[in-house]
């Protein structure tokens, strides 16, 4: 008989509501995927490939750790390593540092563009890393610069344009976060001033996301039939909704961690338990309190939209359409990206 379709893995958490997306991304920022050696990452990686092909039927919780190391380390597109620091699971690792960095009390203005600079260097290497492959292809060797893979493969491939995109948005991140810090310190207004990094840091990641992915808007990226993850060809309308789900999860995503936390810690600065601490212990307590601030709010930042973007099959371009209609697909799914 014809050979079966490959088969979907089962859910670890459902996607269809906010609470399970939640539930998702909190075992997504679990750092202990990291430790994964190379060899242990192809292996799951195997497994996962073989039960989708019907050939294995491991026990279930065995496929569920295969499965979270696949999904937590590969490119959902590519199936390619995406370099550790910018895997979800490294976000608890690499995101709190900077963050204590961005809202340091009476920092100066080397400081503030020091760790803008690092901040929004940390999120373009993340979207750019996890971003929806708009092409089958690079592009031309000239167009591409290679840099030393941290996975010890081979060399990772940026293209020109993502580069000069990089510095356009570190640019817009020290420049929006230098004047917001001056007008506050201008108008001599306390609370505009503790706000000035979430403000920088908002307004520069979204220009980030925008400047780093904006040829997806002209290009289009890949969608696929639900069932089978066949690609269906590129669409333009399901970058532009990936595009405007992603900035608003990245406006949403600082809020708390960077902008609650410089007002707790301005009031523990009138506490006489705190000020006994001294620099190092104080330092480690905000480090505390930000890491689990990030860690709380961080996950269902991400969980606003399904990572899995999902448009009816109608709404798409006519070629699109026309590949869809010939394997009887009514539903499109992409990656919406991170």
């Amino acid at each position: 008989g014809a050979p079966r379709r490959p088969r979907k893995l089962p859910p670890r958490f459902g996607h269809d509501t906010f609470t399970g997306r939640m539930m998702y991304m909190f075992d997504q920022f679990d750092p202990r995927p990291l430790l994964a050696t190379q060899k242990q990452l192809e292996q799951a990686k195997q497994l996962v490939e073989r039960y989708r092909n019907w050939q294995v039927e491991p026990e279930e919780e065995t496929l569920r750790r295969a499965q979270k190391l696949v999904e937590v380390s590969l490119h959902p597109d590519t199936k390619e390593p995406i370099p550790w620091p910018f895997r979800v699971s490294a976000f608890l690792v690499i995101g709190p540092p900077i963050g204590l960095g961005l809202i340091q009390p009476n920092a100066s203005i080397a400081s503030v563009a020091f760790w803008q600079w690092a901040n929004q260097t940390h999120a373009a290497c993340l979207n750019y890393a996890n971003r929806p492959i708009a092409s089958n292809a690079f592009g031309k060797s000239s167009e591409m610069m290679n840099i030393p893979n941290l996975n010890g493969g081979a060399p990772i491939q940026i293209e020109n344009r993502a580069l000069i995109s990089y510095m356009g948005a570190v640019g817009s991140a020290m420049a929006v976060s230098l004047s917001v810090r001056s007008l506050s310190m201008h108008l001599k207004n306390k609370a505009m001033l503790l706000l000035a990094p979430v403000c920088g840091v908002i307004s520069a990641s979204v220009a980030n996301l925008y400047l780093t992915r904006q040829h997806e808007l002209s290009e289009g990226i890949e969608v696929c039939d639900p069932e089978t993850n066949e690609c269906l060809g590129k669409s333009k309308v399901a970058a532009k909704k990936a595009l405007i789900e992603t900035a608003i999860s990245r406006a949403v995503l600082p809020l708390p961690a960077i902008g609650l936390t410089p007002f707790m810690f301005q009031y523990l600065n009138s506490a006489a338990w705190y000020r006994s601490l001294g620099t190092v212990g104080a330092l480690s307590v905000r480090y505390v309190g930000l890491l689990t601030m990030t860690w709380a709010t961080v996950p269902p930042s991400f969980a606003l939209f399904p990572h899995r973007g999902s448009l009816p099959l109608s709404r798409l371009e006519p070629e699109v359409q026309r590949a869809g209609s010939r394997v009887n697909c009514t539903e499109v799914s992409y990656n919406k990206g991170l």
